[in-house]
């Protein structure tokens, strides 16, 4: 029976030594380093993508900016004021829309600036100089 474990011990000696050559085996022939540093260049990429899908969602955020045509929603951005309050100036016509087939509600941008920009307030700047001048 001694002899037997004896046997069992060298055998899982053995087998742990075999386990280990082919660890360092596989270390030597795999090449970690240049393995760490693909996997690094992977890593860099996928975050620039990621970057570029972000300035991606920007740029559909902000297309209003150059579009002349704008839609309800780009409308309410561009002027900062709700959807709904847009759709109650359009209901009382007292903002500048289009209605091209009688259902959906089409801005120009141009007009809404307009819009936006008339009945200018005077500041009290403005209002001191003009009675200066009018002396």
């Amino acid at each position: 029976m001694g002899h037997r474990r004896k046997t069992t011990g060298n055998n899982s000696f053995s087998d742990y030594m075999a386990q280990m050559e082919k660890i360092i085996s596989m270390m030597t022939t795999e090449k970690p380093i240049e393995r760490i540093q693909t996997l690094e260049r992977k890593i860099d990429e996928v975050e620039k993508i990621q970057t570029i899908e972000g300035n991606i969602e920007q740029i559909k955020e902000h297309i209003w900016t150059v579009k002349e045509i704008l839609t309800t929603a780009e409308a309410s951005v561009y002027l900062g004021l709700s959807e709904s309050y847009i759709y109650k100036l359009t209901s009382s016509k007292q903002i500048p829309h289009y209605k091209p087939n009688g259902k959906l509600v089409y801005f120009n941008r141009r007009e809404l600036c307009e819009w936006a920009m008339r009945n200018q307030v005077q500041t009290t700047g403005q209002t001191t100089r003009t009675k200066k001048e009018a002396l």
